[in-house]
Protein backbone atom coordinates (compact mmCIF):
# COMPACT_ATOMS: atom_id res chain seq x y z
CA UNK A 1 0.00 0.00 0.00
CA UNK A 2 2.68 2.20 0.76
CA UNK A 3 4.08 1.81 -3.18
CA UNK A 4 1.19 2.44 -4.20
CA UNK A 5 0.40 5.68 -2.25
CA UNK A 6 3.84 6.62 -3.60
CA UNK A 7 3.09 6.33 -7.21
CA UNK A 8 -0.36 8.55 -6.11
CA UNK A 9 1.79 11.37 -4.80
CA UNK A 10 4.06 11.23 -7.74
CA UNK A 11 1.42 11.40 -10.47
CA UNK A 12 -0.18 14.46 -8.25
CA UNK A 13 3.02 16.55 -8.63
CA UNK A 14 2.73 17.25 -12.14
CA UNK A 15 -0.53 18.81 -11.95
CA UNK A 16 -0.11 21.13 -9.27
CA UNK A 17 2.94 22.34 -11.22
CA UNK A 18 0.87 22.71 -14.40
CA UNK A 19 -1.89 24.59 -12.83
CA UNK A 20 0.75 27.07 -10.73
CA UNK A 21 2.42 27.61 -14.42
CA UNK A 22 -1.22 27.94 -15.71
CA UNK A 23 -2.23 30.29 -13.03
CA UNK A 24 1.39 32.31 -13.29
CA UNK A 25 0.95 32.62 -17.24
CA UNK A 26 -2.53 33.91 -16.71
CA UNK A 27 -1.25 36.39 -14.10
CA UNK A 28 1.15 37.35 -16.63
CA UNK A 29 -1.14 37.63 -19.53
CA UNK A 30 -3.77 39.62 -17.40
CA UNK A 31 -0.80 42.25 -16.23
CA UNK A 32 -0.05 42.61 -20.06
CA UNK A 33 -3.42 42.89 -20.89
CA UNK A 34 -4.05 45.66 -18.25
CA UNK A 35 -0.83 47.33 -19.18
CA UNK A 36 -1.66 47.28 -22.70
CA UNK A 37 -5.32 48.53 -21.72
CA UNK A 38 -3.81 51.44 -19.77
CA UNK A 39 -1.41 51.84 -22.74
CA UNK A 40 -4.27 52.32 -25.45
CA UNK A 41 -6.02 54.32 -22.88
CA UNK A 42 -2.81 57.00 -22.70
CA UNK A 43 -2.90 57.00 -26.32
CA UNK A 44 -6.23 57.57 -27.07
CA UNK A 45 -6.34 60.16 -24.27
CA UNK A 46 -3.07 61.57 -26.23
CA UNK A 47 -4.87 61.10 -29.55
CA UNK A 48 -8.17 63.22 -28.16
CA UNK A 49 -6.04 65.68 -26.67
CA UNK A 50 -3.68 65.86 -30.26
CA UNK A 51 -7.52 66.24 -32.29
CA UNK A 52 -8.52 69.28 -29.99
CA UNK A 53 -5.18 70.90 -30.26
CA UNK A 54 -5.45 69.98 -34.27
CA UNK A 55 -9.32 71.79 -34.48
CA UNK A 56 -8.23 74.27 -32.21
CA UNK A 57 -5.36 75.10 -34.70
CA UNK A 58 -7.65 74.66 -37.93
CA UNK A 59 -10.16 77.10 -36.00
CA UNK A 60 -7.83 79.96 -35.53
CA UNK A 61 -5.92 79.21 -39.12
CA UNK A 62 -9.39 79.56 -40.56
CA UNK A 63 -9.89 83.01 -38.67
CA UNK A 64 -6.58 84.13 -39.72
CA UNK A 65 -7.83 83.31 -43.04
CA UNK A 66 -10.75 84.88 -42.92
CA UNK A 67 -9.03 88.17 -41.81
CA UNK A 68 -6.30 88.08 -44.48
CA UNK A 69 -9.02 88.00 -46.93
CA UNK A 70 -10.88 91.57 -45.49
CA UNK A 71 -7.20 93.14 -45.10
CA UNK A 72 -6.86 91.76 -49.19
CA UNK A 73 -10.30 93.34 -50.26
CA UNK A 74 -9.67 96.50 -48.13
CA UNK A 75 -6.42 96.74 -49.84
CA UNK A 76 -8.15 96.01 -53.41
CA UNK A 77 -10.32 98.76 -52.22
CA UNK A 78 -7.50 101.06 -51.43
CA UNK A 79 -5.65 100.51 -54.54
CA UNK A 80 -9.09 100.84 -56.45
CA UNK A 81 -9.20 104.32 -54.87
CA UNK A 82 -5.65 105.45 -55.60
CA UNK A 83 -6.08 104.02 -58.92
CA UNK A 84 -9.03 106.16 -60.08
CA UNK A 85 -7.26 109.66 -57.85
CA UNK A 86 -4.31 109.20 -59.55
CA UNK A 87 -6.09 108.74 -62.86
CA UNK A 88 -7.94 112.08 -61.73
CA UNK A 89 -4.44 113.76 -61.23
CA UNK A 90 -2.98 112.52 -64.67
CA UNK A 91 -5.92 114.21 -66.11
CA UNK A 92 -5.84 117.14 -64.27
CA UNK A 93 -2.26 117.33 -65.44
CA UNK A 94 -2.62 116.83 -69.01
CA UNK A 95 -5.16 119.61 -68.82
CA UNK A 96 -2.65 121.77 -66.87
CA UNK A 97 -0.41 121.02 -69.59
CA UNK A 98 -2.30 121.85 -72.98
CA UNK A 99 -3.08 125.16 -71.07
CA UNK A 100 0.39 125.83 -70.20
CA UNK A 101 1.10 128.54 -72.32
CA UNK A 102 -2.03 130.21 -71.21
CA UNK A 103 -1.32 129.60 -67.10
CA UNK A 104 2.43 130.87 -67.88
CA UNK A 105 1.06 134.10 -69.35
CA UNK A 106 -1.56 134.77 -66.24
CA UNK A 107 -0.06 133.33 -63.34
CA UNK A 108 3.65 132.01 -62.38
CA UNK A 109 2.35 129.41 -60.19
CA UNK A 110 -0.04 126.61 -59.84
CA UNK A 111 -0.56 125.43 -56.25
CA UNK A 112 -1.48 121.87 -56.35
CA UNK A 113 -1.69 121.28 -52.39
CA UNK A 114 -2.50 123.27 -49.10
CA UNK A 115 -1.13 121.23 -45.86
CA UNK A 116 -0.59 122.58 -42.05
CA UNK A 117 1.46 121.39 -39.61
CA UNK A 118 2.37 122.90 -35.54
CA UNK A 119 5.98 123.95 -35.77
CA UNK A 120 8.50 125.37 -32.87
CA UNK A 121 9.87 128.53 -32.69
CA UNK A 122 12.86 127.52 -34.95
CA UNK A 123 9.96 126.82 -37.38
CA UNK A 124 10.68 122.76 -37.43
CA UNK A 125 7.43 120.70 -37.57
CA UNK A 126 6.23 118.82 -34.18
CA UNK A 127 3.20 116.97 -35.83
CA UNK A 128 2.74 115.71 -39.37
CA UNK A 129 1.40 117.90 -42.10
CA UNK A 130 -2.51 117.16 -42.99
CA UNK A 131 -3.17 115.70 -39.36
CA UNK A 132 -5.20 117.25 -37.06
CA UNK A 133 -2.99 119.51 -34.49
CA UNK A 134 -3.85 118.42 -30.51
CA UNK A 135 -4.79 122.40 -29.13
CA UNK A 136 -2.84 122.02 -25.71
CA UNK A 137 0.51 121.53 -28.03
CA UNK A 138 0.13 124.14 -30.76
CA UNK A 139 2.66 126.67 -31.10
CA UNK A 140 3.34 128.21 -34.71
CA UNK A 141 0.69 127.00 -37.72
CA UNK A 142 2.64 126.26 -40.24
CA UNK A 143 1.42 126.01 -43.93
CA UNK A 144 3.05 124.25 -46.68
CA UNK A 145 2.46 124.27 -50.35
CA UNK A 146 2.93 121.83 -53.60
CA UNK A 147 3.06 123.96 -56.70
CA UNK A 148 3.55 123.62 -60.61
CA UNK A 149 6.19 126.41 -61.55
CA UNK A 150 5.80 128.41 -64.67
CA UNK A 151 8.61 130.86 -64.89
CA UNK A 152 11.60 129.93 -63.26
CA UNK A 153 13.54 132.57 -61.39
CA UNK A 154 10.51 134.78 -60.85
CA UNK A 155 10.00 136.12 -57.35
CA UNK A 156 6.43 136.23 -56.32
CA UNK A 157 4.97 137.65 -53.19
CA UNK A 158 2.25 135.59 -51.29
CA UNK A 159 -0.59 136.77 -49.48
CA UNK A 160 -1.50 134.87 -46.36
CA UNK A 161 -5.00 134.63 -44.28
CA UNK A 162 -5.60 132.53 -41.44
CA UNK A 163 -8.78 132.62 -40.07
CA UNK A 164 -9.02 131.50 -36.29
CA UNK A 165 -12.24 129.90 -34.71
CA UNK A 166 -14.42 132.76 -34.49
CA UNK A 167 -14.19 132.75 -38.65
CA UNK A 168 -12.23 135.88 -38.30
CA UNK A 169 -8.90 136.81 -39.50
CA UNK A 170 -5.63 136.39 -37.23
CA UNK A 171 -3.42 139.40 -37.66
CA UNK A 172 -0.90 141.48 -36.02
CA UNK A 173 0.66 144.46 -35.18
CA UNK A 174 2.58 144.31 -38.51
CA UNK A 175 0.13 142.03 -40.78
CA UNK A 176 -0.91 143.30 -44.40
CA UNK A 177 -4.83 144.89 -45.14
CA UNK A 178 -7.21 141.90 -44.86
CA UNK A 179 -4.20 139.38 -44.71
CA UNK A 180 -2.41 137.83 -42.10
CA UNK A 181 1.25 138.02 -43.71
CA UNK A 182 2.83 138.39 -46.81
CA UNK A 183 5.82 135.67 -48.33
CA UNK A 184 8.08 136.49 -50.79
CA UNK A 185 9.81 133.71 -52.84
CA UNK A 186 11.74 132.65 -55.65
CA UNK A 187 10.11 129.63 -58.35
CA UNK A 188 13.02 127.07 -58.75
CA UNK A 189 11.59 124.52 -60.65
CA UNK A 190 9.28 124.44 -63.55
CA UNK A 191 6.28 122.39 -64.99
CA UNK A 192 5.68 119.00 -64.54
CA UNK A 193 7.92 119.39 -61.50
CA UNK A 194 7.05 119.81 -58.18
CA UNK A 195 8.21 122.75 -56.10
CA UNK A 196 7.34 122.49 -52.24
CA UNK A 197 7.46 125.37 -50.10
CA UNK A 198 7.07 125.86 -46.45
CA UNK A 199 5.52 129.39 -45.79
CA UNK A 200 5.54 131.10 -42.40
CA UNK A 201 4.28 129.60 -39.49
CA UNK A 202 2.06 132.08 -37.27
CA UNK A 203 1.56 131.89 -33.69
CA UNK A 204 3.35 131.61 -30.21
CA UNK A 205 6.45 130.22 -28.21
CA UNK A 206 4.28 129.21 -25.47
CA UNK A 207 2.27 125.64 -26.13
CA UNK A 208 -1.88 125.74 -26.29
CA UNK A 209 -1.43 129.06 -28.03
CA UNK A 210 -4.33 128.20 -29.89
CA UNK A 211 -7.90 127.30 -28.48
CA UNK A 212 -9.81 124.16 -30.10
CA UNK A 213 -11.89 124.94 -33.63
CA UNK A 214 -11.59 124.50 -36.52
CA UNK A 215 -9.36 126.93 -38.44
CA UNK A 216 -8.77 127.72 -42.38
CA UNK A 217 -5.51 128.89 -44.29
CA UNK A 218 -5.53 131.02 -47.61
CA UNK A 219 -3.45 131.62 -49.79
CA UNK A 220 -3.74 134.63 -52.33
CA UNK A 221 -1.91 136.15 -55.03
CA UNK A 222 -3.16 139.24 -57.08
CA UNK A 223 -6.35 139.44 -55.08
CA UNK A 224 -7.36 135.95 -56.22
CA UNK A 225 -7.19 132.96 -53.69
CA UNK A 226 -4.88 130.31 -55.00
CA UNK A 227 -5.58 127.90 -52.35
CA UNK A 228 -7.53 127.45 -49.19
CA UNK A 229 -7.48 124.32 -46.67
CA UNK A 230 -9.47 123.81 -43.31
CA UNK A 231 -8.55 122.51 -40.32
CA UNK A 232 -9.14 121.17 -36.51
CA UNK A 233 -7.40 121.86 -33.27
CA UNK A 234 -8.57 119.34 -30.91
Amino acid sequence: MNNNNETIENNEMPEKKKRSKLSTFLGTLAALLALALAASLIWIFHITNNKNAADMGLKNANGQVTTLQSQITDLNIQLDTTAQALRKERAANEAIFKENDSLRNLFPIYIKKLEVANADGSGRPISTYGNDIAAASSMYLLPRITYYGFRPGEKIELQVKLYGADGKIITGSESPKDGSYSYTYTIRNVYPSNNVEALKGWGGPDRGHFSPGTYRYEIWYNDMCFKAVTFKLK
